[in-house]
C-alpha cells in the first residue's frame, strides 16, 4: 500500500471515530428541548443547551484537525525513528501543541466542562480554519518529501 493510501486510509478512520464519538456525547446530553445554557455543569444534565451553527462546524473542524494532528505527530515520530535529527523532536512537540489544541479547543470540551461559547457567531471557527489550513500543508509538506 502506498504511503499516501494509508495516510489517507488513517485521517479517514480517525475523522470517522472521532464523530462517532461526538455524535454519542450529543445524543447522550442533548435533548429535543434546547435552549442556552447558563454555563454551569447542571445545565449538562437537564439537556439546556443550543448547538447553532457555529458550534456544530467549529465541532467539526477541531475533530478534522484532532485527526490531522494525530496522524502528522505519527509521521514525524516515525521520520524521527528512521533519522534521528533534533529538528523532527521539534516537530513531534508542534504536533502534539496542535494536537492538544485540537482538543482543547473542541467546543463539545468546552460543552461538557460546563462553559458556554463566547457568542462570537463565525469569528468563533476562525482559529480552527486557520489551524486546519497549517495542518493540511503540513502533512501534504511532509508525505510529499
Amino acid at each position: 500500500m502506498s504511503k499516501v493510501l494509508r495516510i489517507t486510509l488513517e485521517v479517514s478512520v480517525l475523522t470517522i471515530i472521532a464523530f462517532a464519538s461526538s455524535g454519542l456525547v450529543l445524543s447522550a446530553y442533548a435533548s429535543p428541548v434546547m435552549g442556552r445554557g447558563s454555563g454551569h455543569c447542571s445545565d449538562l444534565y437537564q439537556g439546556r443547551w443550543t448547538f447553532d451553527w457555529d458550534f456544530t462546524f467549529g465541532t467539526i473542524l477541531s475533530i478534522i484537525n484532532v485527526s490531522l494532528a494525530a496522524v502528522l505527530l505519527t509521521v514525524y515520530i516515525g521520520i524521527y525513528r528512521r533519522t534521528g535529527t533534533q529538528f523532527n523532536l521539534i516537530l513531534i512537540i508542534m504536533a502534539l501543541t496542535m494536537l492538544c489544541y485540537s482538543i482543547v479547543a473542541n467546543p463539545l470540551v468546552s460543552a461538557v466542562l460546563g462553559y458556554e461559547a463566547s457568542g462570537l457567531g463565525p469569528f468563533f471557527i476562525l482559529p480552527d480554519i486557520f489551524a486546519l489550513a497549517a495542518l493540511s500543508a503540513l502533512l501534504y509538506l511532509s508525505l510529499k518529501y
